[in-house]
């Protein structure tokens, strides 16, 4: 339980990093400013300073916000899973579930647009984010399939499934969701099938 000090200083908190979302999506890193953050927050800019102790410092909360929620999801699905195929179905359409979402579509176009001028905002949001989930699908293949094939495996599928997403990101209309679930089920279908002849082998 947190005392009424700590829950008004994490609720500022989770405030400071709400205004921020919005302007780095709507301005860019670049145009956001931690000048423009403070007026948004009225009070005094040692407010800001208090929680933030600079613009890099606050990307990176709201990289961690966004991606949080982002890994719940994805934990759901794979945490205390071992790998079978209507395992790795689920999780892949709740992957790219995720991939589509808004927010995560913002995100991803931030960083894409200001990762060449800001490398910092590249590594940030990869450390925070496409590392950790890697990680997860590694260890969701791994006890199946062994080190070597699971981080292959790994590659594969995320691979896969981002450049549908942004295949889909450039297409004049959005495929619909029965040709996302047929994406995913060649996908699936393709791992599955080279398992077999693996076993067989």
């Amino acid at each position: 339980m947190m005392g009424k000090r700590e829950l008004n200083k994490a609720r500022k908190r989770a405030e400071i990093v709400d205004i921020a979302t919005r302007s780095f999506f709507e301005r860019g890193y670049a145009d956001t400013s931690m000048s423009a953050i403070a007026e948004e927050l009225g009070g005094s800019k040692a407010t800001l300073w208090a929680h933030f102790s600079s613009k890099e410092d606050l990307f990176a909360a709201v990289i961690d916000q966004q991606v949080d929620g982002f890994s719940q999801d994805i934990d759901e699905v794979l945490t205390s899973q071992t790998y079978s195929v209507p395992a790795l179905r689920r999780f892949c359409l709740r992957f790219l579930e995720c991939l589509l979402r808004n927010n995560a579509i913002q995100l991803f176009m931030l960083v894409l647009g200001e990762g060449e001028r800001f490398p910092e905002v590249r590594e940030m949001f990869f450390s925070r984010g496409p590392a950790k989930i890697r990680q997860h699908v590694h260890e969701f293949y791994a006890p199946h399939f062994g080190e070597a094939e699971a981080e292959k495996l790994t590659q594969l599928t995320v691979s896969s499934i981002t450049g549908f997403r942004s295949d889909m990101l450039l297409r004049p209309k959005k495929p619909s969701k029965a040709e996302q679930e047929r994406y995913i089920n060649g996908l699936v279908e393709l791992i599955a099938a080279w398992d077999s002849v693996r076993n067989a082998s």
